[in-house]
């Protein structure tokens, strides 16, 4: 289970619980100089109803409650699970950039991801639905997501390399999101090394979190990286896929040769998951609306102050 907020910057009104204590420190001195010009305090505690000098903290943590749940209201207060799924729908996003033409892993990254990703058709389930991008600078719909297997195959083999305009990983996750956006279970398997050069990484996360979506990362190449043939060295960019599949719930792979994408993908296609989220921001200004109900009557019964 993960919490995220679709509103995060409203987070910031929590400010307002130090200011209220400290306000109500100030009040509580106020009230003690008041209660002094009193000489009998059990006379006057007797009369009013009230204690003066009532050390019982009830109505600030009650106030304190009321602006936390407000605050997490406005914040748009979720929570995501991981649900059983009774089908299984995927995206194959694989990296064409440029990098992908390294041979530490043989041939190239991209070939190898290719007769990977092929092969992973025979695992799966006859009727799970795939579909198929490129990304590099720009994105690209190979296919739409089907369960014919010859069309996904023949997708991935017409797969080759954009040799400019960097590693668009956002604007992958965007194009597999809109192809899984009617099924029911929303998975980006990302073939990539990682070396995403455009747009946050905060943004990738916030919106696979707001659009449900669950993505296994494959970080393709080693630490070292390799030579390509036109003398440059692309290593394996391995936090920025470390961390898109841990905050979207889904799991990272480090492929280093053909027989840890066999590994992987065969580990991913038994995962009969998806991600369900749970916007609790009603249920957050419910319970503040009720507490609110309960400070306005204890403030003007048991915990009534002298006016």
């Amino acid at each position: 289970m993960m919490i995220f907020f679709s509103r995060p910057e409203y987070l910031i009104l929590l400010l307002a619980i130090p200011i209220l204590i400290f306000f109500h420190i100030i009040s509580l001195k106020s009230v003690r100089k008041k209660a002094i010009k009193f000489a009998n305090f059990e006379a006057v505690s007797r009369i009013k109803g009230v204690e003066i000098f009532s050390k019982n903290l009830t109505i600030l943590y009650l106030n304190i409650a009321i602006i936390a749940l407000v605050v997490l209201s406005v914040s748009g207060f979720s929570i995501t699970k991981q649900v059983n799924s009774s089908e299984m729908s995927f995206v194959l996003a694989i990296d064409a950039s440029w990098s992908m033409n390294s041979p530490d892993i043989e041939p190239t990254r991209l070939e190898a991801a290719k007769q990977a990703a092929t092969d992973f058709l025979k695992t799966i389930p006859e009727k799970t639905r795939i579909g198929i991008v490129s990304f590099s600078g720009s994105t690209l719909i190979e296919q739409e997501i089907t369960d014919n297997k010859d069309d996904i195959k023949r997708a991935i083999g017409d797969i080759t390399l954009n040799p400019v305009g960097g590693t668009d990983i956002f604007n992958a996750v965007i194009t597999s999101a809109n192809l899984l956006r009617e099924e029911e279970s929303k998975t980006i398997i990302l073939i990539s090394d990682g070396q995403a050069n455009i747009n946050t990484l905060q943004d990738i996360i916030d919106y696979s979190n707001e659009n449900k979506i669950m993505i296994h990362s494959l970080g393709i190449g080693t630490q070292e990286g390799s030579i390509e043939e036109t003398g440059a060295v692309f290593k394996l960019g391995e936090d920025t896929l470390k961390t898109i599949a841990s905050e979207t719930e889904g799991k990272y792979y480090n492929v280093q040769n053909i027989e840890d994408f066999y590994a992987s993908l065969n580990e991913i296609s038994g995962v009969k998951k998806k991600r369900a989220i749970y916007d609790l921001s009603l249920y957050c200004m419910i319970i503040a609306l009720a507490l609110f109900v309960l400070n306005f009557v204890l403030v003007n019964t048991r915990y009534r102050i002298l006016p």
